[in-house]
């Protein structure tokens, strides 16, 4: 099979597809995998460091812009990037000869697909969130078959006939942790318990908020590990904050990370400005809390671990309030809204299930009973049975 990934911007994007590459290689190892994205996301970075062939296209989205003038120039901006996006496309599609095209996301999909369209090639177009973004709902027309990772939105295309539940791609190493073996590794106490608290690689203030928190509520509690990703461009601050409070003494213990980043690190209390080994802490964790983007759910919900989960409020269609709904009607997370955030009340929900294990370990069950974990070899066979 021979088949071009369209994707990218975020890590939400790009990983579900490396997800499906990956059991495609498995599935047929003589398989030609070709990723198209954008030169400055993360795709450029990523998809080489995973061992697959990538190509950059122009490519441009559009954005909030104040006046009319600004909307006008943005537009004809993104229409004429749009142009050579497709014309590149095109170029490349008819060279690689795709059996498919798959589209996961991010305004990059948009002239891939639609050069794909008009070359004839079949197209398929998986969307993560609850609610689909803007370029895969311009595209659902022509796509052959829609894919989608949350149960119960079949219809949010407004194409039922042709759209399939999946759920959300995440790769095997998520699929076969090791609790133990995590915690060896970052040298966590087995018996500890442990909080993961992260707001993806840019970070997230109000998770920032309640991670520092937390830190000044459980200080000096022994059998405690907390894991906080800031963020790259909250770390120095978050760390200046934390020694402000003397809640870390940050001249003892700064480090340098494996991704050359700062971080600091005194056994109980670790802050990362970016972590590359997710694997792992999700793995060690007890406890997450976290935003609700789609691929860090299928992630958590894959390891089966429970979580407060806070959405971004101002998300697309509020697609982050709809993900996280998904796992907290199921009894797998604590959904916080933003606007009614009440730290007190996160405080006791992190007491009670540090102290009450046989409810941590139900809501970890319910969490895990809501995720796909064949979602990628689900699109494979889909696909593989549509282009016999």
């Amino acid at each position: 099979m021979r088949v071009i990934f369209g994707c990218g911007g975020t890590g939400g994007h790009l990983y579900p597809a490396l997800a499906i590459a990956e059991i495609i290689k498995r599935k047929e190892p003589d398989s030609e995998i070709l990723f198209i994205g954008s030169k400055k996301g993360i795709e450029a970075e990523v998809v080489p460091h995973e061992g697959y062939n990538f190509k950059s296209i122009p490519t441009q989205g559009m954005q909030v812009r104040e006046t009319k003038l600004q909307k006008l120039v943005l537009s004809a901006n993104v229409g004429l990037s749009n142009l050579a996006g497709i014309t590149k496309s095109a170029s490349i599609i008819r060279k690689f000869k795709p059996d498919a095209i798959i589209g996961t996301g991010g305004y990059v999909c948009f002239p891939i697909l639609m050069a794909g369209e008009m070359a004839g090639v079949p197209c398929y177009i998986h969307e993560q969130n609850a609610v689909p973004g803007r370029a895969n709902k311009a595209l659902a027309k022509k796509a052959k078959k829609l894919f989608v990772g949350f149960r119960g939105t079949e219809d949010s295309f407004g194409y039922p006939e042709k759209t399939i539940f999946t759920g959300n791609p995440v790769r095997q190493d998520f699929l076969n942790l090791d609790k133990e073996e995590s915690r060896r590794r970052l040298n966590i106490p087995d018996d500890d318990f442990v909080i993961f608290a992260f707001g993806g690689s840019l970070g997230a203030l109000t998770i920032n908020k309640i991670a520092i928190d937390y830190l000044e509520r459980s200080k000096g509690k022994e059998g405690r590990t907390l894991l906080f990703g800031t963020g790259r461009r909250f770390f120095d601050d978050c760390v200046e904050e934390l020694g402000d409070k003397e809640l870390i003494d940050k001249s003892k213990y700064m480090i340098e990370d494996e991704s050359g980043l700062q971080a600091y690190n005194d056994g109980m209390t670790r802050v990362y400005g970016y972590i590359n080994n997710m694997k792992d802490f999700i793995s060690a964790s007890d406890l997450m809390i976290c935003r609700a983007g789609a691929l860090s759910l299928a992630e958590i919900m894959a390891a089966g671990k429970p979580g407060i989960i806070v959405p971004i409020p101002n998300s697309v269609g509020n697609h982050q309030f709809f993900n996280a709904k998904a796992i907290s009607d199921a009894g797998g997370a604590f959904l916080v809204e933003e606007s009614k955030l009440d730290l007190d009340d996160i405080n006791d929900k992190i007491e009670y299930l540090a102290r009450n294990k046989s409810a941590l370990e139900k809501m970890g069950e319910a969490c895990r009973s809501v995720a796909s974990i064949d979602a990628a070899e689900r699109i494979y066979e889909e696909i593989k049975s549509n282009n016999a």
